[in-house]
């Protein structure tokens, strides 16, 4: 009887593209990655008189690294995820966006085996929180190659920073504190996969960039004056995270709402759903990420 794989020691790892499975060392914790390799079978599927696929009409075609990764975050965590999502050099505790993304490659530790997905970018990365809860982060990649290993994985101590909460989170809306339910902020790079004559991609480019925060806030009278602004939104906005000396904040300097009406769903509390997204203004893009420390 084979001993079973079990998720329990399965172990994730990052490191710039083209890095030496040995010389992997930034390991994150998760809690459940979907990254695979998908391939596709070519058949010819022709007239031939009879309703049989032979096998010697097929031929393999492309394949594609595609999956998610789910994360709880702290501030050293997403100090490695900001570049990767945001594309960036970060300077002194800032991270900003830029027009092109890096690639990197991941290593997942799957107990009978070690996967190393080599040339991955991020596609979509959510940050979420609920009342009461950990923060989660979601990263959608899309990658090019698969590497099968049976060698062991290099050591790789598990992070010990302490996570960030929801209770961490402050959101500033209209020079404000409000409090806060629930939020969801949504990074979407947009990514392009071209093959060209290639079994494996080409290039994997990002297309567009949309920032979009959703948030649940109390239906109270501090409230309404977030309702029905239209267009011209609300100015900006600020979601930050502390913990102790450490910071994130997030940025929004112009974010346009979309009205969507409190309801009453039942004896529970009315509350408020916002729907947000982040646009750029003359002088500052739609977003910055700020690192803080007083310690």
């Amino acid at each position: 009887m084979t001993t079973p794989s079990l998720g329990t020691f399965a172990r994730l790892a990052i490191a710039p593209a083209g890095t030496p499975v040995a010389q992997f060392a930034d390991a994150l914790e998760f809690t459940s990655e979907s990254l695979r390799r998908e391939q596709t079978l070519l058949d010819t599927a022709g007239l031939r008189g009879t309703r049989a696929h032979p096998l010697e009409r097929t031929r393999t075609g492309t394949s594609l690294i595609q999956g998610e990764v789910r994360l709880p975050v702290s501030p050293a965590g997403l100090a490695l995820l900001w570049p990767r999502i945001l594309g960036g050099t970060p300077v002194e505790g800032l991270f900003p966006l830029a027009e092109t993304l890096p690639s990197c490659d991941l290593l997942v530790d799957r107990v009978a085996r070690r996967f190393v997905y080599r040339g991955c970018r991020v596609d979509r990365a959510l940050l979420r929180g609920r009342a009461g809860g950990l923060l989660e982060l979601v990263i959608e990649w899309i990658g090019a190659t698969e590497e099968v290993l049976t060698t062991p994985a290099p050591n790789l101590a598990p992070p010990l920073d302490p996570p960030l909460v929801f209770h961490d989170s402050t959101l500033t809306l209209r020079q404000l504190d409000r409090p806060l339910l629930e939020f969801e902020l949504v990074i979407d790079n947009h990514l392009a996969v071209r093959f060209a004559n290639s079994p494996t991609p080409g290039e994997i480019s990002p297309l567009d960039r949309t920032v979009q925060l959703t948030a649940v806030l109390p239906f109270t009278t501090e409230a309404v004056d977030l309702y029905g602004l239209g267009a011209a939104g609300i100015g900006a906005g600020l979601l930050r995270f502390t913990n102790g000396p450490q910071s994130v904040a997030i940025q929004l300097p112009a974010i346009q709402w979309t009205d969507r009406s409190p309801v009453v769903p039942g004896r529970q509390e009315i509350t408020l759903p916002l729907t947000g997204f982040a646009r750029r203004t003359a002088t500052q893009p739609e977003l910055l990420v700020q690192h803080t420390s007083t310690t």
